[in-house]
Protein backbone atom coordinates (compact mmCIF):
# COMPACT_ATOMS: atom_id res chain seq x y z
CA UNK A 1 0.00 0.00 0.00
CA UNK A 2 3.10 2.38 0.41
CA UNK A 3 2.54 3.53 -3.34
CA UNK A 4 -0.99 4.22 -2.82
CA UNK A 5 0.07 6.50 -0.23
CA UNK A 6 2.30 7.96 -2.01
CA UNK A 7 -0.48 9.26 -4.42
CA UNK A 8 -3.04 10.04 -2.12
CA UNK A 9 0.07 12.23 -0.50
CA UNK A 10 1.13 13.27 -3.96
CA UNK A 11 -2.32 14.30 -4.55
CA UNK A 12 -3.65 16.12 -1.36
CA UNK A 13 0.03 18.42 -1.58
CA UNK A 14 -1.00 20.35 -4.54
CA UNK A 15 -3.14 23.02 -3.57
CA UNK A 16 -6.74 22.91 -5.83
CA UNK A 17 -9.68 25.17 -5.07
CA UNK A 18 -12.23 25.08 -7.66
CA UNK A 19 -10.91 26.88 -11.20
CA UNK A 20 -6.93 25.88 -10.16
CA UNK A 21 -6.68 22.28 -11.23
CA UNK A 22 -4.33 22.39 -13.77
CA UNK A 23 -1.00 21.71 -11.77
CA UNK A 24 -2.72 18.35 -10.79
CA UNK A 25 -4.40 17.27 -14.02
CA UNK A 26 -1.07 17.81 -16.10
CA UNK A 27 0.18 15.47 -13.06
CA UNK A 28 -2.22 13.06 -13.71
CA UNK A 29 -2.08 13.06 -17.21
CA UNK A 30 1.69 12.44 -17.17
CA UNK A 31 0.92 9.47 -14.67
CA UNK A 32 -1.69 8.12 -16.94
CA UNK A 33 -0.11 8.43 -20.24
CA UNK A 34 3.08 5.87 -18.55
CA UNK A 35 0.44 3.22 -18.50
CA UNK A 36 -1.04 3.48 -21.70
CA UNK A 37 -3.85 6.29 -21.75
CA UNK A 38 -4.32 8.33 -24.67
CA UNK A 39 -4.97 11.75 -22.57
CA UNK A 40 -6.85 14.93 -23.98
CA UNK A 41 -8.64 18.02 -22.00
CA UNK A 42 -12.07 19.58 -22.97
CA UNK A 43 -12.62 23.33 -22.73
CA UNK A 44 -15.22 23.06 -19.54
CA UNK A 45 -12.91 25.79 -18.30
CA UNK A 46 -13.52 28.06 -20.89
CA UNK A 47 -16.85 28.06 -20.49
CA UNK A 48 -17.54 28.15 -16.48
CA UNK A 49 -19.70 31.16 -14.99
CA UNK A 50 -17.76 33.87 -13.40
CA UNK A 51 -14.34 33.76 -13.17
CA UNK A 52 -12.91 31.40 -15.88
CA UNK A 53 -10.99 27.87 -15.05
CA UNK A 54 -6.93 27.17 -15.35
CA UNK A 55 -7.45 23.79 -17.22
CA UNK A 56 -10.66 21.72 -18.52
CA UNK A 57 -11.97 18.07 -17.25
CA UNK A 58 -9.78 15.26 -18.30
CA UNK A 59 -10.88 12.07 -20.31
CA UNK A 60 -8.63 9.43 -20.57
CA UNK A 61 -8.86 6.07 -22.80
CA UNK A 62 -7.65 3.25 -22.41
CA UNK A 63 -8.49 0.39 -25.97
CA UNK A 64 -9.37 -2.98 -23.96
CA UNK A 65 -7.76 -6.25 -25.10
CA UNK A 66 -11.26 -8.47 -24.61
CA UNK A 67 -13.58 -8.36 -27.39
CA UNK A 68 -17.73 -7.33 -26.51
CA UNK A 69 -17.01 -6.62 -23.01
CA UNK A 70 -19.02 -3.00 -22.30
CA UNK A 71 -16.81 -0.32 -22.12
CA UNK A 72 -16.53 1.28 -18.23
CA UNK A 73 -15.68 4.66 -17.02
CA UNK A 74 -14.05 5.77 -13.77
CA UNK A 75 -14.72 9.51 -12.11
CA UNK A 76 -13.40 11.38 -9.09
CA UNK A 77 -12.76 15.46 -9.08
CA UNK A 78 -9.33 17.51 -8.61
CA UNK A 79 -10.91 20.40 -6.87
CA UNK A 80 -11.36 20.60 -3.16
CA UNK A 81 -14.11 22.68 -1.86
CA UNK A 82 -11.52 25.16 -0.26
CA UNK A 83 -7.96 25.60 -0.47
CA UNK A 84 -5.48 24.03 1.08
CA UNK A 85 -1.93 26.38 1.14
CA UNK A 86 0.56 24.89 3.49
CA UNK A 87 -1.01 21.68 3.73
CA UNK A 88 0.80 19.45 6.78
CA UNK A 89 -0.64 15.76 6.95
CA UNK A 90 -0.66 13.48 9.55
CA UNK A 91 -0.90 9.94 9.42
CA UNK A 92 -1.87 8.27 13.13
CA UNK A 93 -1.95 4.24 11.78
CA UNK A 94 -4.86 3.73 9.54
CA UNK A 95 -5.88 7.33 9.99
CA UNK A 96 -4.70 10.02 7.45
CA UNK A 97 -5.64 13.92 8.47
CA UNK A 98 -4.30 17.40 8.12
CA UNK A 99 -1.95 18.77 11.05
CA UNK A 100 -2.53 22.16 9.59
CA UNK A 101 -5.51 24.40 9.74
CA UNK A 102 -7.12 23.13 6.65
CA UNK A 103 -9.27 20.64 5.60
CA UNK A 104 -7.39 17.73 3.97
CA UNK A 105 -8.50 17.34 0.15
CA UNK A 106 -9.82 13.90 0.73
CA UNK A 107 -12.93 14.63 -1.00
CA UNK A 108 -12.26 13.62 -3.04
CA UNK A 109 -8.62 12.87 -3.68
CA UNK A 110 -9.11 9.86 -1.55
CA UNK A 111 -11.70 8.92 -4.47
CA UNK A 112 -8.87 9.13 -7.01
CA UNK A 113 -6.18 7.64 -5.49
CA UNK A 114 -7.38 4.26 -5.83
CA UNK A 115 -8.60 4.99 -9.20
CA UNK A 116 -4.67 5.64 -10.40
CA UNK A 117 -3.46 2.93 -8.24
CA UNK A 118 -5.98 0.28 -10.27
CA UNK A 119 -4.73 1.29 -13.38
CA UNK A 120 -1.32 1.21 -12.06
CA UNK A 121 -1.47 -2.51 -11.29
CA UNK A 122 -4.31 -3.48 -14.48
CA UNK A 123 -1.32 -2.34 -16.40
CA UNK A 124 1.38 -4.05 -14.70
CA UNK A 125 -0.46 -7.59 -14.27
CA UNK A 126 -1.10 -7.12 -17.86
CA UNK A 127 -4.45 -8.94 -17.54
CA UNK A 128 -7.61 -8.90 -20.32
CA UNK A 129 -9.74 -5.65 -19.90
CA UNK A 130 -12.75 -3.96 -22.11
CA UNK A 131 -12.39 -0.61 -22.81
CA UNK A 132 -11.14 2.06 -19.41
CA UNK A 133 -11.95 5.16 -19.73
CA UNK A 134 -11.29 8.03 -16.87
CA UNK A 135 -13.67 11.06 -16.43
CA UNK A 136 -11.34 13.74 -13.85
CA UNK A 137 -13.01 16.40 -13.52
CA UNK A 138 -13.21 19.73 -12.40
CA UNK A 139 -15.21 22.04 -10.17
CA UNK A 140 -17.05 19.80 -8.82
CA UNK A 141 -17.25 21.84 -5.48
CA UNK A 142 -19.12 25.00 -7.13
CA UNK A 143 -21.98 23.06 -8.24
CA UNK A 144 -21.00 19.90 -10.46
CA UNK A 145 -20.31 22.34 -13.04
CA UNK A 146 -17.27 20.48 -14.78
CA UNK A 147 -19.51 17.58 -15.14
CA UNK A 148 -22.52 19.90 -16.13
CA UNK A 149 -19.72 21.48 -18.62
CA UNK A 150 -19.26 17.63 -20.10
CA UNK A 151 -19.83 17.16 -23.90
CA UNK A 152 -22.10 13.37 -23.42
CA UNK A 153 -20.36 12.85 -26.80
CA UNK A 154 -17.31 12.39 -24.81
CA UNK A 155 -18.32 9.68 -23.15
CA UNK A 156 -17.18 6.15 -24.83
CA UNK A 157 -18.48 3.83 -21.88
CA UNK A 158 -21.78 1.65 -21.26
CA UNK A 159 -21.02 1.90 -17.50
CA UNK A 160 -19.91 4.71 -15.05
CA UNK A 161 -18.33 4.43 -11.24
CA UNK A 162 -18.21 7.85 -9.69
CA UNK A 163 -15.88 7.25 -6.64
CA UNK A 164 -17.18 10.20 -4.28
CA UNK A 165 -18.92 8.89 -1.11
CA UNK A 166 -18.34 7.97 2.30
CA UNK A 167 -18.00 4.48 3.55
CA UNK A 168 -18.78 2.00 4.23
CA UNK A 169 -17.07 0.49 1.19
CA UNK A 170 -19.25 -2.34 -0.48
CA UNK A 171 -22.02 0.78 -0.48
CA UNK A 172 -23.57 2.21 -3.60
CA UNK A 173 -25.58 5.09 -4.39
CA UNK A 174 -28.53 4.08 -6.26
CA UNK A 175 -30.62 8.00 -5.96
CA UNK A 176 -29.55 11.32 -5.45
CA UNK A 177 -31.83 14.51 -5.58
CA UNK A 178 -32.36 17.08 -8.14
CA UNK A 179 -31.43 20.92 -7.16
CA UNK A 180 -32.69 23.94 -7.25
CA UNK A 181 -30.55 26.92 -6.25
CA UNK A 182 -32.34 30.47 -5.55
CA UNK A 183 -30.86 34.53 -5.34
CA UNK A 184 -33.64 36.50 -4.07
CA UNK A 185 -33.19 40.04 -4.36
CA UNK A 186 -36.03 41.97 -2.10
CA UNK A 187 -36.11 45.59 -2.63
CA UNK A 188 -37.36 48.19 0.21
CA UNK A 189 -37.21 51.65 0.78
CA UNK A 190 -33.83 53.35 2.26
CA UNK A 191 -34.01 56.21 4.57
CA UNK A 192 -32.81 57.44 7.75
CA UNK A 193 -33.69 54.64 11.02
CA UNK A 194 -33.55 57.79 13.22
CA UNK A 195 -35.17 60.53 11.61
CA UNK A 196 -37.72 59.64 9.74
CA UNK A 197 -37.89 55.37 9.87
CA UNK A 198 -41.50 55.09 8.84
CA UNK A 199 -40.22 56.45 5.28
CA UNK A 200 -38.49 53.42 4.59
CA UNK A 201 -39.32 49.90 3.62
CA UNK A 202 -36.95 47.33 5.32
CA UNK A 203 -35.46 44.76 2.66
CA UNK A 204 -33.94 42.53 6.09
CA UNK A 205 -37.72 42.88 7.95
CA UNK A 206 -39.27 41.94 4.72
CA UNK A 207 -36.79 38.75 4.46
CA UNK A 208 -36.77 38.11 8.17
CA UNK A 209 -40.85 37.42 7.61
CA UNK A 210 -40.83 35.71 4.72
CA UNK A 211 -37.83 33.39 6.31
CA UNK A 212 -39.97 32.92 9.21
CA UNK A 213 -43.19 31.87 7.39
CA UNK A 214 -41.12 28.93 5.14
CA UNK A 215 -40.78 25.65 5.56
CA UNK A 216 -37.49 24.51 5.60
CA UNK A 217 -35.05 22.13 6.88
CA UNK A 218 -35.88 18.04 6.53
CA UNK A 219 -39.30 18.60 4.77
CA UNK A 220 -39.41 14.90 4.44
CA UNK A 221 -37.42 12.03 3.37
CA UNK A 222 -36.27 13.13 -0.09
CA UNK A 223 -36.82 16.78 0.02
CA UNK A 224 -35.26 19.17 2.22
CA UNK A 225 -34.30 23.07 1.68
CA UNK A 226 -32.02 25.63 3.39
CA UNK A 227 -31.01 29.37 3.57
CA UNK A 228 -27.40 29.62 2.83
CA UNK A 229 -26.98 33.26 2.71
CA UNK A 230 -28.22 37.00 3.77
CA UNK A 231 -26.46 39.92 2.57
CA UNK A 232 -27.80 43.46 3.10
CA UNK A 233 -27.97 46.75 4.32
CA UNK A 234 -25.41 49.70 4.52
CA UNK A 235 -25.03 50.92 8.20
CA UNK A 236 -26.90 50.71 11.31
CA UNK A 237 -28.92 54.01 10.96
CA UNK A 238 -30.09 53.20 7.41
CA UNK A 239 -33.65 51.51 6.83
CA UNK A 240 -32.19 48.77 4.73
CA UNK A 241 -33.78 49.26 0.95
CA UNK A 242 -31.76 45.81 -0.56
CA UNK A 243 -30.83 42.29 0.52
CA UNK A 244 -30.35 39.25 -1.58
CA UNK A 245 -30.80 35.76 -0.25
CA UNK A 246 -28.68 32.69 -1.58
CA UNK A 247 -31.03 29.69 -0.97
CA UNK A 248 -31.40 26.35 -2.05
CA UNK A 249 -34.39 23.34 -2.24
CA UNK A 250 -32.94 19.56 -3.14
CA UNK A 251 -35.42 16.71 -3.71
CA UNK A 252 -35.05 12.83 -5.29
CA UNK A 253 -38.49 13.82 -6.53
CA UNK A 254 -38.73 15.95 -9.35
CA UNK A 255 -42.49 16.59 -8.20
CA UNK A 256 -41.60 17.44 -4.88
CA UNK A 257 -38.98 19.91 -5.58
CA UNK A 258 -40.82 21.77 -7.63
CA UNK A 259 -43.48 21.92 -5.32
CA UNK A 260 -40.80 23.45 -2.62
CA UNK A 261 -39.43 25.58 -5.28
CA UNK A 262 -42.83 27.29 -6.05
CA UNK A 263 -43.66 27.20 -1.77
CA UNK A 264 -40.75 29.10 -0.98
CA UNK A 265 -41.05 31.86 -4.53
CA UNK A 266 -44.68 32.56 -3.36
CA UNK A 267 -43.59 33.24 0.24
CA UNK A 268 -40.76 34.98 -0.95
CA UNK A 269 -42.99 37.44 -2.85
CA UNK A 270 -46.03 37.49 -0.76
CA UNK A 271 -44.08 38.56 2.30
CA UNK A 272 -42.33 41.32 0.51
CA UNK A 273 -45.41 42.71 -0.90
CA UNK A 274 -47.17 42.71 2.46
CA UNK A 275 -44.29 45.62 3.34
CA UNK A 276 -44.79 47.23 0.06
CA UNK A 277 -41.23 45.81 -0.92
CA UNK A 278 -40.75 43.36 -4.30
CA UNK A 279 -39.43 40.44 -4.41
CA UNK A 280 -36.96 39.33 -7.26
CA UNK A 281 -36.15 35.47 -7.47
CA UNK A 282 -34.12 33.99 -9.96
CA UNK A 283 -34.26 30.02 -9.70
CA UNK A 284 -31.09 27.87 -11.19
CA UNK A 285 -31.62 24.22 -11.93
CA UNK A 286 -28.14 22.79 -10.76
CA UNK A 287 -28.50 18.88 -11.51
CA UNK A 288 -30.90 16.50 -12.39
CA UNK A 289 -31.93 13.81 -9.85
CA UNK A 290 -31.20 10.40 -10.79
CA UNK A 291 -32.37 6.76 -9.54
CA UNK A 292 -31.10 3.04 -10.40
CA UNK A 293 -33.23 -0.33 -9.62
CA UNK A 294 -31.34 -2.64 -8.01
CA UNK A 295 -31.32 -4.57 -10.92
CA UNK A 296 -29.81 -2.82 -13.29
CA UNK A 297 -26.65 -4.00 -15.06
CA UNK A 298 -24.46 -1.20 -13.63
CA UNK A 299 -25.27 -1.87 -9.77
CA UNK A 300 -25.17 -5.98 -10.64
CA UNK A 301 -21.65 -5.29 -12.30
CA UNK A 302 -20.25 -3.52 -9.36
CA UNK A 303 -22.23 -5.59 -6.20
CA UNK A 304 -20.49 -9.21 -8.46
CA UNK A 305 -16.96 -7.36 -7.57
CA UNK A 306 -17.61 -5.77 -4.23
CA UNK A 307 -18.58 -9.63 -3.49
CA UNK A 308 -15.41 -10.84 -5.12
CA UNK A 309 -13.83 -8.75 -2.96
CA UNK A 310 -15.58 -9.95 0.24
CA UNK A 311 -17.26 -6.71 1.03
CA UNK A 312 -20.64 -6.93 2.09
CA UNK A 313 -23.45 -4.74 -0.53
CA UNK A 314 -25.24 -2.12 0.34
CA UNK A 315 -27.44 0.18 -1.05
CA UNK A 316 -27.70 4.20 -0.59
CA UNK A 317 -30.26 7.08 -1.19
CA UNK A 318 -28.15 10.29 -1.32
CA UNK A 319 -28.95 13.72 -0.12
CA UNK A 320 -26.20 15.36 -2.08
CA UNK A 321 -25.50 15.20 -5.59
CA UNK A 322 -21.92 14.41 -7.65
CA UNK A 323 -21.05 14.31 -11.00
CA UNK A 324 -22.67 10.97 -11.75
CA UNK A 325 -26.48 13.51 -11.63
CA UNK A 326 -24.96 14.54 -14.85
CA UNK A 327 -23.25 11.69 -15.95
CA UNK A 328 -26.98 10.05 -15.63
CA UNK A 329 -28.93 12.30 -17.35
CA UNK A 330 -26.17 11.99 -20.19
CA UNK A 331 -27.89 8.69 -20.59
CA UNK A 332 -24.77 6.35 -18.98
CA UNK A 333 -26.28 4.61 -15.88
CA UNK A 334 -23.79 5.56 -13.12
CA UNK A 335 -23.87 4.88 -8.98
CA UNK A 336 -21.16 6.43 -6.74
CA UNK A 337 -18.94 4.37 -5.05
CA UNK A 338 -18.36 4.80 -1.39
CA UNK A 339 -14.43 5.31 -0.09
CA UNK A 340 -12.71 6.39 2.90
CA UNK A 341 -13.24 9.92 3.48
CA UNK A 342 -15.00 10.93 6.53
CA UNK A 343 -16.58 14.56 7.54
CA UNK A 344 -15.80 16.19 4.60
CA UNK A 345 -16.18 20.19 4.49
CA UNK A 346 -14.72 20.50 7.62
CA UNK A 347 -11.21 20.86 8.90
CA UNK A 348 -11.55 17.92 10.89
CA UNK A 349 -11.52 15.88 7.47
CA UNK A 350 -10.18 12.31 7.11
CA UNK A 351 -9.66 8.89 5.39
CA UNK A 352 -8.85 5.85 5.92
CA UNK A 353 -5.99 4.00 4.09
CA UNK A 354 -7.08 0.40 4.03
CA UNK A 355 -10.29 1.35 2.66
CA UNK A 356 -8.20 3.03 0.03
CA UNK A 357 -6.90 -0.40 -0.46
CA UNK A 358 -10.08 -2.16 -0.50
CA UNK A 359 -11.41 0.81 -3.24
CA UNK A 360 -8.13 0.17 -5.15
CA UNK A 361 -9.63 -3.59 -5.12
CA UNK A 362 -12.78 -3.23 -6.25
CA UNK A 363 -12.24 -1.37 -8.58
CA UNK A 364 -9.59 -3.73 -10.03
CA UNK A 365 -12.46 -6.41 -9.92
CA UNK A 366 -15.11 -4.31 -12.03
CA UNK A 367 -12.83 -4.00 -14.47
CA UNK A 368 -12.30 -7.84 -14.38
CA UNK A 369 -16.90 -8.76 -14.51
CA UNK A 370 -16.91 -6.20 -17.02
CA UNK A 371 -14.23 -8.51 -18.54
CA UNK A 372 -16.00 -11.17 -17.95
CA UNK A 373 -19.10 -10.34 -19.86
CA UNK A 374 -17.84 -10.17 -23.15
CA UNK A 375 -15.43 -13.66 -22.18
Amino acid sequence: MSRLLDTFLTLVHFNTPSRHEKPVSEWAAAYLEKLGFTVTFDDAHTRLPGELGSIGNLIAFKKGTVEGAPGIFFSSHFDTVEPTPGLEVKIDGDTISAASDTILGADDKCGMAPILEAMTRLHESGEPHGDIQLLLMICEEIGLVGARLLDPKLIKAKYGFVLDAGPPIGTMTVAAPAQNSFRVTITGKQSHAGAEPEKGISAIVAASNAISKMTLGRIDAETTANIGTIHGGLARNIVPGEVVIVAEARSRVQAKLEAQTAHMREVFEREAAALGATAQVEVIGEYPAYRLEQDSPVLKLAARAAEACGFPVGYAESGGGSDGNHFNAYGVPTTVLATGMQKVHTHDEFCSLSEMEQDTQWIVEIVRAAAAEGA
